[in-house]
């Protein structure tokens, strides 16, 4: 996954532990119970695309490499300084010019030494009749100076092989997510209509999902706190709220008279302050990204 995909998949995560707590409260909702159904199955696309991806596909091991171009250009290089003896022989200049080798031939880039060393040994097997009959190389000798080069050809082939089929299961991320996303809003809008007002509303389940909905990974523990005192005293109001308006976010105060809300975006927002029995406030207030505002609310009898 890219990074802003990961960011969404760990939302999604943290959707479905909302929906895991509050299971109960969505008894008896149809519509809802089938958004749910479809949101899982869209995670569950995701994990089936992320359960075929490989570990990242490792180069292999320089010392492997190495060691196989070694074997390869040491026993072409052996071979063909006897070919060219015989070649000589045949005053065949092409074969003289093929057999003229040395290890700075094969210096460069894998796939350019590849070609010269499948090139070199095909011109070898074309000729091994007469080459082996006429000096001191060996069947098995180009027989192994074969398997060696097919070794070195898997070695560089397989990391290229790994990547495409890398490249072929990321782009299936991409409809997976967007019919995740379509999801989630879907089941957003269903649990706000239904639990925000009226016979079912239910405050803290709404503040719940505006909080599933927020990345962890971009919390800063933004927090804002207030104190509910009596005007002109220093006693604290126990019960009052403290109401983030458009995050649906809700802290209320203990026995002190203290109250906070943390881990939310920061932002500029309607905040209200009530206490039963008191005037109830609305101030707008902006909170930066890591801020620790603390907040002495008077409140006035009614």
């Amino acid at each position: 996954m890219t990074s802003p995909q990961n960011e969404k998949y760990s939302v999604f995560q943290q959707i479905l532990l909302f929906l895991a707590a509050y299971s109960s409260s969505f008894v008896g909702n149809i519509q809802l119970l089938a958004a749910i159904v479809n949101f899982k199955a869209y995670v569950g696309v995701i994990d089936g695309v992320s359960a075929q991806k490989q570990p990242k596909a490792s180069k292999p091991k320089t010392t492997m490499k190495t060691a196989a171009r070694k074997s390869v250009v040491s026993q072409l290089e052996a071979a063909c300084l006897l070919a060219l003896e015989w070649a000589k022989t045949q005053g065949n200049v092409q074969l003289i010019k093929d057999f003229t080798i040395n290890d700075s031939s094969f210096k460069g880039k894998i796939n350019a030494m590849l070609i010269l060393a499948n090139y070199t040994y095909g011109v070898l097997n074309t000729n091994k009749v007469a080459i082996i009959a006429a000096t001191s190389v060996t069947a098995a000798q180009l027989t192994s100076i074969g398997t060696e080069i097919t070794l070195l050809q898997t070695i560089q082939k397989a990391p290229a092989a790994a990547r495409t089929s890398q490249k072929t299961i990321t782009a299936m991320y991409k409809p997976a997510f967007v019919n995740a996303t379509a999801g989630k809003e879907t089941l957003i809008n269903l649990i706000k209509g239904a639990y925000t007002i009226g016979p079912n509303a239910n405050l803290q389940l709404v503040t719940d999902l505006e909080n599933a909905l927020v990345f962890s990974g971009n919390v800063h523990h933004t927090i804002l706190k207030a104190i509910f005192y009596i005007v002109g005293t220093t006693n604290g109001i126990e019960g009052a709220t403290l109401t983030i308006t458009e995050l649906f976010r809700v802290g209320t105060s203990n026995i002190l008279g203290v109250a906070q809300i943390a881990e939310f975006k920061p932002g500029t927002y309607h905040v209200t302050f009530v206490a039963p029995g008191y005037v109830p406030q609305t101030q707008i207030i902006t909170v930066a990204a890591g801020e620790k505002m603390n907040l002495t609310v008077e409140m006035v009898a009614v």
